[in-house]
């Protein structure tokens, strides 16, 4: 599978996705999503899945242009997108029995912080920036960041990104919980390669089964906060402040 915007390859054990649309610094529309999920979906054969970005952006988060044509749509409408697209990849990446890490080459914000932290484990570049944006538009994490942020930082610290919408470095957000390791940029790709060999040394019915018991511990509390975002997300992207938040942005 690949498309222009999402690459898929495949070297024995371990499949490589690229978010690839550099000129949006890899920011999502709906369309791309779906991609994301059709290329995790086909890689699920793959014992380990590596998602990546090209360039200076691992995921910039929703492209702006299509959110500010989502703010004209209807309600019923924007919940469907995004439970197809958006939620969708989030899904897809729970589901999958590849083990699925983010190798983050750029910043990471929004719905692009959540596909990370969605994945297994995630290795992060010095320098890079993450951040849990959503409320500098006045909107709330549509793809499971309440909770994933939740999960892995904790309330309090989860609490702060979510409530200032700030960036924070790779190097804190390693002392967060929300990485696993962070390397120079320049070994990116080694240091997961590194994490996907220790991985695939062990049994990988075992490895599955273990994917499996983490996701079944907390499958519910993720699906809650899919679901309260697939409510409450429309009547906020229709909201006077959110389209006040776009023009201001793309102005």
């Amino acid at each position: 599978m690949s498309s222009d915007a999402v690459t898929l390859s495949r070297a024995g054990d371990v499949a490589t996705i690229t978010l690839s649309r550099p000129e949006k610094r890899n920011a999502l529309n709906a369309a791309m999503a779906m991609q994301v999920r059709a290329a995790v979906e086909d890689a699920s054969s793959a014992r380990i899945t590596i998602i990546t970005g090209t360039q200076r952006a691992f995921c910039a988060g929703g492209d702006l242009e299509e959110l500010q044509q989502w703010s004209e749509m209807g309600g019923d409408e924007i919940g469907s997108v995004l439970y197809d697209s958006f939620q969708g990849m989030i899904r897809a990446i729970r589901a999958s029995d590849s083990i699925v890490i983010a190798a983050l080459n750029g910043a990471a914000v929004g719905a692009g912080m959540d596909l990370a932290l969605a994945c297994d484990l995630r290795i992060a570049a010095a320098g890079v920036k993450l951040g849990q944006v959503w409320v500098t538009l006045g909107v709330i994490p549509g793809t499971g960041g309440a909770w994933l942020t939740q999960a892995l930082a904790g309330p309090g610290r989860a609490a702060e990104l979510l409530l200032t919408g700030e960036l924070i470095s790779a190097e804190d957000a390693l002392g967060a919980g929300l990485v696993n390791e962070v390397v120079a940029p320049e070994r990116l790709m080694e240091a997961t390669t590194a994490w996907a060999e220790r991985i695939l040394r062990h049994p990988p019915d075992g490895v599955v089964a273990n994917k499996r018991a983490m996701v079944a511990a907390t499958e519910a509390r993720l699906e809650a906060a899919l679901d309260h975002a697939k409510r409450v997300q429309p009547g906020r992207f229709t909201s006077d402040e959110f389209k006040a938040a776009v023009r201001a942005r793309l102005s």
